[in-house]
């Protein structure tokens, strides 16, 4: 019996040293590392939203008669500029019209300079007591008729003239044409849109904004915007305006947000992604997302005897070759990188790579 319980004991003060020699051999083990030196940083959080872009100017031209398309000048996708002929309607009834309001204009122009030189001295000769009162009355009337006539004339011209710069289809303003709504031949009635013109110098985007972000919103703030059509770039625009109401049904506020086209590269109906500042902060201490763990704590409410959970934030810093976890509190999270509130600081040496796998305590060595 005492060779037997001899025989345990030994049993067990081999394992106690095995155990005890693995733990050193654990604790001794050197992990390799690499470690992030904190330095003063900023970070900004950001609201997503998703939208299209559009034209600030985008005009429909409309006709103004009813005739068959002639000829189309401008076709679509061609760069205009105000004033300039996209196209022509039927218009020789327009230009002979034009052409008959021009003549009987010049006709009565001459006959009207003709009577004012003869009103003109017979207003001297009248008042030197020269001619009767009933030949200057003549005279006078026969001016006024006159005046009369070019009056009407003037008009019925200027009509004619308007009529037949109808028939011409022009851009309203410096732009691109986006649209041609008729073929040569087709008729175009009165009313209806000819072609659509696009002013791609300024491009805007009309986004919902949440209206628990509206204390966040200001005129002049950057917006900053990425198209996957454009990957790798992005564009800085300004937020020109918001909407005074809030939408009862979806509870959002419409924004208008102002980009500058100077490469032509943005396009109306582009869609994308933009980003709207609601916080930034200078000076604080900012990690690389992934160099802070997260753990979930479950504790009991001695009052209430309930589980109640939360989340414990940490990292490994270096001290004297060996990691030390630290508790830490986290602020603004934006894109892969984490605002430190409290628990490190400046100067600091936090591992980013091999922070998952060593323990408190253990010796690192640090590689590049």
């Amino acid at each position: 019996m005492m060779k037997k319980s001899f025989i345990l004991i030994l049993c067990g003060l081999f394992i106690y040293s095995a155990c005890q020699s693995g733990a050193e051999e654990e604790k001794e083990r050197i992990v390799a590392v690499k470690a992030f030196t904190i330095e003063p940083d900023s970070i900004a959080a950001y609201l997503e939203i998703s939208g299209n872009l559009e034209a600030v100017n985008d005009a429909l031209v409309i006709s103004q008669v009813s005739e068959k398309m002639n000829r189309i000048l401008q076709p679509v996708g061609s760069r205009v500029r105000k004033g300039e002929i996209i196209a022509n309607l039927e218009n020789q009834i327009w230009e002979e019209s034009l052409k008959q309001a021009s003549a009987s204009l010049e006709s009565i122009k001459a006959r009207h300079d003709q009577i004012r030189m003869d009103y003109e001295r017979y207003q001297r000769l009248y008042e030197e007591k020269a001619v009767s009162q009933q030949q200057w009355e003549k005279i006078r009337s026969s001016w006024q008729e006159a005046e009369a006539s070019l009056a009407q004339l003037n008009a019925a011209y200027q009509q004619a003239r308007v009529q037949f710069e109808n028939s011409y289809i022009k851009a309203p303003f410096d732009g691109v044409v986006g649209s041609l709504f008729f073929d040569v031949g087709q008729m175009v009635p009165i009313g209806q849109p000819v072609a659509k013109i696009i002013n791609t110098n300024l491009m805007k985007a009309k986004l919902n904004i949440p209206d628990i972000n509206i204390r966040d919103l200001k005129t002049g703030q950057t917006v900053i915007a990425n198209f996957p059509s454009l990957p790798g770039r992005s564009f800085t625009g300004v937020l020109q305006s918001a909407d005074p109401a809030i939408d009862p049904l979806s509870r959002t506020v419409e924004i208008e947000v102002i980009y500058q086209n100077k490469n032509d590269l943005l396009k109306s109906g582009m869609y994308g992604q933009f980003l709207i500042e609601l916080e930034k902060k200078t000076g604080v201490v900012v990690l690389p997302d992934n160099a802070v763990i997260s753990r979930t704590a479950v504790e009991i409410d001695r009052n209430t005897g309930e589980l109640i959970t939360s989340k414990k934030h940490f990292v490994f810093l270096i001290n004297n070759d060996s990691a030390h976890e630290v508790t830490v509190e986290t602020g603004i999270y934006s894109y892969g990188r984490t605002e430190i509130v409290s628990g490190i600081k400046p100067g600091d040496q936090v591992i980013i790579v091999g922070q998952r796998i060593v323990k408190d305590g253990q010796k690192v060595k640090i590689v590049n």
